[in-house]
């Protein structure tokens, strides 16, 4: 029957393939000898079972990363093999920083950004856990540079879920000046943003020192500042004192 108990068609050899490889308490031998009987099964429902070890972490964050970049460079290999499972495994989980990367270095960062657009069109109409679930889609999404990326970006910065909201501005800032500036003035300005994120949005400005010279007076007429920004010199936000 073999060490892991084989038998009883592949499907229940999967299944017990899988609970080894994602026992985060087990010892890492038994995880990593797991992971490759996965990987050798090689069918799309194996490479489905060995990426829920994206879904556990591991005691040892070191093993825990070696095991993950293993999963990761087993999905490259398998190539065009591993999109239609990586792409059914994005859609339904929230570890997804791994399979996403595999899947822009197999098929190319257009098919990667939408198998992640369409997660976060299916996450929003789940039940249970949809804002942690789309929070950490939008985290993914960070690191995508693509124009269908940013225009999600700049509608998730009016998100009604904080996590989402601040995760989307933190991801526009990386397109630069012109598109981050009228979202961050924009976020500042509404009378309903939290002050959580007014926060984040003050330090993003004094860590850029882009202008507020267009918006000044808006902004100082409304008294929006707290008593410890001021804006200074060129339109810059500065610390007061």
């Amino acid at each position: 029957m073999g060490w892991f108990g084989l038998g009883g068609g592949d499907a229940a050899k999967i299944e017990r393939l899988k609970k080894r490889a994602t026992n985060p308490f087990g010892q890492a031998v038994d995880r990593q000898v797991a992971m490759k009987s996965l990987y050798g099964v090689g069918t799309p429902e194996a490479l489905e079972a060995l990426m829920e070890r994206f879904s556990v972490a591991a005691a040892v964050s070191i093993t825990d990363h070696d095991e993950k970049r293993q999963v990761y460079e087993w999905l490259l290999e398998a190539g065009d093999r591993a999109v239609l499972p990586i792409e059914r495994f994005v859609a339904t989980h929230d570890g997804v920083y791994w399979p996403l990367r595999a899947l822009k270095e197999i098929a190319g960062i257009e098919r990667a950004v939408d198998a992640l657009l369409i997660a976060l069109d299916r996450a929003g109409t789940v039940e249970i856990r949809v804002n942690e679930q789309r929070a950490q889609l939008v985290s993914n999404l960070r690191d995508f540079q693509h124009p269908k990326v940013l225009e999600r970006l700049r509608g998730l910065c009016r998100d009604p879920n904080d996590d989402v909201r601040i995760m989307a501005v933190d991801g526009v800032v990386t397109y630069g000046e012109a598109e981050a500036l009228p979202i961050l003035v924009e976020r500042m300005l509404d009378p309903d943003e939290g002050h959580r994120m007014k926060g984040i949005l003050y330090e993003q400005l004094l860590e850029h020192g882009w202008s507020l010279t267009p918006w000044q007076a808006e902004i100082e007429e409304k008294g929006i500042l707290p008593g410890h920004y001021r804006i200074g010199p060129g339109g810059k936000l500065m610390r007061a004192g």
